[in-house]
């Protein structure tokens, strides 16, 4: 007996393993391929804060990963075994199909274990540290957020462009000031500028902005149709100030998602309500409540996943019977696409007298009851 259920446990484990990898290098490749790569070839990061950056971001994808890699995995294994007759052999023995597949449940339920706690602890830090290191880098060095050669509507009110970077010089620097209707109201050009984080006398955020051989254009007010002269000015060295809070959101105004709160803090926006006013009313309180607690329940639902894919995966494989792999993962591509979609319907649902925090585990229990089902009816055979 031991001997079987280690070939059933090495059988899930090693393709689970494969095709969870497989998920993982494409979620995380993915974001390496746009945002940090591109953090780092602008300069907003270093080589080392980039490796930090792509560390970061492996417990975020993995609780999305182990799902569809056990799923797979299952499907694979249990599709192998049923093609070259090998449960057959052990229904032969004495034993059914529930039984053969009690290791890799255990599997499943011990991932399942571990995806929990990577939702609920290890990914909303590894998210929130993620944030924290590409804002960071632009509030120790603004000029990091301006890529060489392209436009930059970062800050609020301006465009920006310069030729050339060297560390915290811009060379060949344009700015382009607008009003709120988008209208050109003032062009500067320089052939360097540096760029400072700096705090007004309200404690609000600025970008002050140092210019070498500066030339300035102003356009006068209410001349939409360029009719009047623009009024010129040069120096040798000035300096400008701009708002810029929203650029170098840090410490106490870090804004982060609610999916990105631990337990403790999930635990604490349900008693208090999720970003709820100090004079909100007892219907807003209770949908910021209700917000936190959907949210709580999403994660742990999320986690329950990893068991009950595999769960269904089990009479899938005894039914379609293949050993392919192409065929097991277009398999496994429907059912995950059907159960996304299911819970992604019961994520929509906003009304806290409809009960989302219930609605999102209906997904989960309508896969383990089919499994369930499926599960009878292939060990009558």
């Amino acid at each position: 007996m031991r001997i079987l259920d280690r070939h059933v446990l090495t059988e899930t484990a090693v393709a689970g393993g494969a095709a969870t990898g497989a998920f993982v290098f494409v979620m995380v490749a993915g974001n390496i391929l746009t945002q940090v790569s591109n953090a780092i070839a602008s300069g907003r990061v270093s080589g080392w804060e980039g490796l930090e950056l792509v560390g970061l971001l492996f417990p975020g994808v993995l609780p999305y990963a182990l799902p569809l890699g056990m799923l797979t995995g299952v499907l694979m294994a249990f599709g192998r075994m049923s093609s070259q007759q090998e449960l057959t052999a052990m229904k032969a023995s004495g034993r059914d199909l529930g039984r053969i597949a009690l290791p890799a449940l255990l599997l499943a339920g011990g991932l399942a274990v571990l995806s929990a706690w990577l939702n609920l602890e290890i990914a909303p830090y590894s998210n929130t540290e993620y944030r924290r290191l590409l804002v960071g880098s632009a509030k120790d060095n603004p000029a990091s957020v301006i890529a060489p050669g392209k436009l930059n509507r970062q800050f609020p009110g301006m465009v920006i462009r310069a030729a050339e970077r060297d560390g915290e010089v811009l060379r060949d620097f344009w700015l382009w000031s607008v009003d709120d209707h988008g209208r050109l109201t003032q062009t500067i050009h320089a052939r360097e500028a540096r760029l400072a984080r700096a705090v007004s006398d309200k404690g609000e955020g600025i970008l002050r902005v140092t210019l070498t051989d500066a030339r300035l254009e102003k356009r006068q007010a209410g001349d939409e149709n360029f009719a009047r002269p623009s009024s010129f000015t040069t120096a040798g060295t000035t300096q400008l100030e701009f708002p810029a809070s929203g650029i170098f959101k840090d410490g106490e105004n870090f804004q982060r998602k609610l999916r990105w709160l631990t337990t403790s803090e999930l635990l604490e926006a349900i008693d208090k309500g999720w970003q709820v006013a100090p004079g909100a009313t007892r219907k807003e309180k209770e949908r910021g409540q209700m917000a936190a607690m959907t949210q709580l329940m999403a994660h742990l639902a999320g986690a329950f996943s990893v068991f009950s894919l595999a769960f269904l995966a089990v009479p899938l494989a005894v039914r379609v019977g293949r050993s392919e792999t192409f065929v097991n993962a277009a398999v496994a591509l429907g059912v995950a696409l059907s159960y996304y979609l299911l819970t992604s319907m019961a994520a929509y649902v906003k009304d806290p007298d409809l009960r989302p925090d219930l609605l999102i585990w209906v997904p989960n229990l309508l896969v383990v009851g089919l499994a369930w089902f499926l599960l009878r009816r292939a060990s009558r055979h």
